[in-house]
């Protein structure tokens, strides 16, 4: 894979001799860095000018190991070290502008598929003044104004499919405030991962951080080899099999299905009044969960993305006609041309290798003690709809790693009646 890692503070001038910065050393990214290129992949490392660089002598190779090592060892780690950097190049930025500038002509040039935006962008910037301020005067006034997001721009600017992978920093909060600040940031950027660290926890050397996921999976990461671990994770989510979803808007739709239309509203509002369909945050409208209702051996009923769950309407239905497993393409149609939720390709197998289940329920709920797949895979991947396949062919409810729960069963009522008994 082609990756983009950015790294380093970004500086606001105030003049020509002063700036604002921020305290960055781009350590973990370029820690990231050495552990894509370990494994091969190609590495574009754009850095603030003082930032660290991956296998620079500081991250590379510690002075009392050196003492001890032979020549020969010495040489073999120099020559093992030049061995990897031939997939690296190296760029640089100061100023925001700058780093905007540099990331939107790589993402327009080069065809990436990961990015960590890892860099400490500036939220502030002084309007520059030519020359030098006087420093007789006793006060000094700046007025800041916000610069750009650059990473609202990073799906705009890739022509192609990119995953992206946001930052999140805080001081001093509780792991709830974080996880929540950084699931909140993701949605808004459309990241597809989110990494949330504490500064207080960085200063103690104790470098921890929480990935979260677009579907509020949050996994903690420790020492050793937290920079491995990430790296790993972010590498098995992003060569996933993603699928596109075409939809057509079909007015006629609920006059064909009108009882079953009414009968997954109903079974919605159940879940919801149980406390089982959580929002995605509070005041966002938009809620977790899924109801898929069969009505034919290849067709389905599914309630659609990002839909409000407390009064679920027919617009917020959507029928899966086809999915094409060879294009990676999902056909639906709704009512005003509303995206199905991305546990259509999901429904689509389980409906496939179990031709007695008319009903899946899905929520985020966590339900101990059963089977549980082996890795948090995103939603709408055919890695993460597979993930279920042979589990449910022991027990009707499963457990979706830090994700929630798939239950499937015979008779929609029936099926939520169990969801609400056995999930708490």
């Amino acid at each position: 894979m082609k990756i983009l890692i950015t790294a380093g503070g970004t500086i606001s001038r105030i003049d020509d001799v002063r700036h604002i910065g921020n305290f960055s050393s781009g350590s973990f990214p370029s820690k990231i860095a050495e552990v894509a290129l370990q494994k091969k992949h190609e590495v574009i490392y754009l850095h603030a000018k003082k930032a660290r660089t991956p296998f620079d002598a500081q991250n590379v190779l510690d002075l009392n190991e050196a003492i001890k090592m032979s020549k020969e060892d010495l040489k073999k780690k120099y020559l093992d070290i030049q061995s990897l950097e031939s997939n690296l190049r190296l760029a640089s930025f100061e100023t925001v502008d700058e780093y905007m500038q540099s990331v939107e002509k790589i993402l327009k040039k080069e065809k990436v598929d990961v990015i960590f935006l890892a860099a400490a962008v500036s939220d502030y910037s002084p309007p520059k003044v030519e020359g030098k301020i006087s420093s007789d005067k006793e006060k000094l006034t700046i007025e800041l104004k916000r610069t750009p997001k650059v990473i609202k721009h990073i799906k705009k600017w890739a022509p192609n499919p990119i995953f992206q992978v946001g930052f999140k920093l805080l001081s001093g909060v509780s792991e709830e405030e974080l996880a929540e600040a950084a699931y909140k940031s993701g949605l808004e950027n459309k990241s597809n991962l989110t990494v949330a660290n504490d500064l207080e926890k960085i200063k103690n050397g104790a470098r921890e951080v929480f990935l979260v996921t677009p579907e509020k999976g949050k996994i903690k990461i420790k020492e050793p080899d937290v920079s491995k671990k990430v790296f790993e994770f972010v590498e098995k989510r992003a060569k996933t099999t993603f699928f596109k979803t075409k939809v057509e808007a079909e007015r006629g739709l609920e006059l064909k299905f009108e009882k079953l239309f009414a009968e997954m509203k109903e079974a919605v509002a159940e879940l919801y009044e149980r406390n089982l369909l959580e929002e995605f945050y509070s005041g966002s409208g938009h809620f977790h969960g899924s109801v898929s209702l069969r009505v034919d051996e290849d067709k389905f009923l599914i309630t659609g993305r990002e839909t409000d769950k407390r009064n679920l309407k027919s617009e917020e239905i959507a029928l899966v006609d086809k999915v094409d497993l060879k294009k990676r393409e999902v056909f639906t149609r709704s009512l005003s041309g509303k995206k199905p939720s991305l546990n259509a390709v999901l429904s689509f197998e389980i409906f496939k290798k179990f031709p007695e289940a008319n009903v899946i329920v899905h929520t985020h709920s966590k339900v101990p003690k059963i089977p549980e797949t082996s890795f948090a895979y995103p939603p709408g991947t055919l890695e993460y709809s597979l993930g279920p396949i042979e589990l449910l062919k022991k027990s009707r409810m499963v457990s979706l790693k830090d994700h929630g729960q798939v239950t499937i069963g015979q008779d929609l009522k029936e099926t939520v009646d169990y969801v609400t008994k056995n999930v708490k």
